[in-house]
This record gives C-alpha cells, sequence and structure tokens, in this order.
C-alpha cells in the first residue's frame, strides 16, 4: 500500500503545476497575488489551528516561534521573487529555475557537515548546467528575460530555506499549528512590501478574485499544504524533489493555454537540469538506503 505522505506529494505536484497558469491569468500584481495567496491561505486554515489548541495539541515554544517567523519570510520572498519572474521571463524557464530547490536544499546541507558524494556533486554541476542553458540566451535576447531568470533562482533559494525549516519544525508542530504562523508571517511581508511599493491590492475584476480563489484552493492549500504535511514524515530533499513535476506540467500547460511553445534551448536546459536533480537526489536515496 502506497504511505499517504507519497500520495500527498503527488497531489501536491499535480496542484502546484497550476499555479503560474493562474497567476498569470489572474492578471493581478505580483505582489498583490502573493498577499492574497498567504493571507488567505492562513485565515481558512485559522480555525484548525485554534481546534488543535484547544484540545491540547502540540506547543510551539520560542524556538520553534523564532523559526517559523524565518519561514514565514523565506516563503514571502519565494513568492515576491518567483511571481514577479512569471511577468518577465517564460513559465518554462521560470519554473524549472524556481524548481532547482534540491541543490540548494543539498549545497545548505553539506553546509552543516554532511559530506557531497560523487554522484551528488555530478548532479549540482549538472543542474546548473541547464540552468545556464536556459539563462544564457537572456543575455542576448532581453535584459527583462534575464532578470525573470535570476528573480526565479531567488525563488529557489528562499524557497529551499522554507523547506529545510519545515523539516525541522513540522516533526515537533502539527500541520495546522505551523502553516498558519507560517502563512501569516508571510502575508504581513508582502502586505508592507506591497504598500511601501504601492502595490495595488483592491480592487480586481470579479474574474482576478476567481483565479486568485482558484490559486488559494489548489496551488496554496493542496499544494504548499499537503507539502508541509508531507515534510512530517519525509527529508526535506525528497520533498522538493517532488516537485520537479511542476515544470513539466507547467510548460505543458502553459503551452496548450498560455499558447507559450518553449524553445528547443528552453526544453534542452529543462532536460538537462532536471537530470541533474535527478542524479543528486538518487544520490540521497541510495545514502539513505
Amino acid at each position: 500500500m502506497v504511505p499517504r505522505h507519497y500520495l500527498a506529494l503527488t497531489v501536491a505536484v499535480i496542484a502546484i503545476s497550476w499555479a503560474s497558469i493562474l497567476i498569470l491569468l489572474s492578471g493581478a500584481q505580483p505582489i498583490a497575488v502573493a498577499f492574497w495567496r498567504t493571507a488567505l491561505a492562513s485565515l481558512v486554515l485559522l480555525p484548525l489551528a485554534l481546534m488543535e489548541r484547544d484540545r491540547g495539541g502540540h506547543g510551539v515554544d520560542g524556538r520553534d516561534l523564532m523559526l517559523m517567523t524565518i519561514s514565514g519570510a523565506a516563503l514571502a520572498t519565494h513568492f515576491m521573487t518567483w511571481i514577479q519572474s512569471l511577468y518577465l521571463t517564460t513559465v518554462a524557464s521560470s519554473v524549472t529555475l524556481v524548481s532547482t530547490y534540491p541543490v540548494f536544499t543539498l549545497v545548505m546541507g553539506r553546509l552543516i557537515g554532511e559530506r557531497p558524494r560523487v554522484r551528488a556533486t555530478v548532479g549540482t554541476l549538472t543542474a546548473f548546467l541547464g540552468i545556464v542553458i536556459i539563462s544564457a540566451p537572456a543575455f542576448y535576447i532581453s535584459t527583462k528575460a534575464l532578470l525573470g531568470d535570476l528573480l526565479a533562482l531567488a525563488g529557489a533559494l528562499s524557497g529551499a530555506v522554507y523547506f529545510l525549516i519545515g523539516r525541522a519544525v513540522r516533526i515537533r508542530v502539527s500541520l495546522a499549528m505551523y502553516t498558519v504562523p507560517v502563512y501569516g508571517v508571510a502575508a504581513i511581508i508582502t502586505l508592507i512590501t506591497g504598500l511601501i511599493l504601492n502595490v495595488r491590492f483592491w480592487p480586481y475584476p470579479p474574474m482576478t478574485w476567481a483565479y486568485i480563489a482558484a490559486l488559494v484552493a489548489g496551488p496554496m492549500l493542496l499544494g504548499h499544504t499537503l507539502l508541509n504535511y508531507s515534510l512530517k514524515y519525509s527529508r526535506a530533499i525528497t520533498v522538493t524533489t517532488s516537485t520537479l513535476g511542476e515544470p513539466v506540467g507547467s510548460t505543458l500547460l502553459a503551452w496548450l493555454i498560455l499558447h507559450q511553445v518553449p524553445t528547443p534551448l528552453t526544453l534542452l536546459g529543462m532536460a538537462v537540469t532536471l537530470t541533474g536533480i535527478y542524479l543528486v537526489v538518487s544520490e540521497e536515496g541510495s545514502a539513505a538506503g
């Protein structure tokens, strides 16, 4: 029988594959999307957190609260940089680059004393070769596209921090007691950032709100929340690797819905990047076994 957290990862990947499409269809400003996505998700999950607290569920100590605050800041950075990148480069490039979480997760793990093996090192170098293949043409095509690629990479780095902290905290803290503060902190940070930058949070036409609601229900509640659920049972490297299905799904959806046809070079870069990350993860899996 397939473990529940593996099924959760499968549903999560399908859900997050729709994120880039719904964001672009909404037409809302990137930071506004990041705010409503996290704010509404935290409000939806708040009753669950209150019920868990009333039942005497796992408490949150000062250390966990500090870590969740950092995680929320990382999530806010992840969403603000990545969502902005979607408006500057293609969905295929943006989603592939932001999905390099496992490489950054692996590198951060090495910083705390884990020794790299040959396959992981080769995989990391291969993944970054794919990034170069995807991003290099932007130097000649458009500084706008290059900026989008760099923002997507920033989203990957901040996303790796978010997942690593989630793995550390979720072992001790329940799902709702973790996600509500993290999503709430992310919402506050994006709101403050948006107010400073004079972002328009309101009003938007009804269809924009429909797309934002779909974004919250699917990629956020079914996507990110199920990823956070899985962090209790799987390592961060495993959970971040599960997101490798997102570039494939998002690219196909962008092709069908947004008519963004990926260039041969982009497809090559995607293949090289995903191959590199597969090498990293397969090495981690064999080491864990």
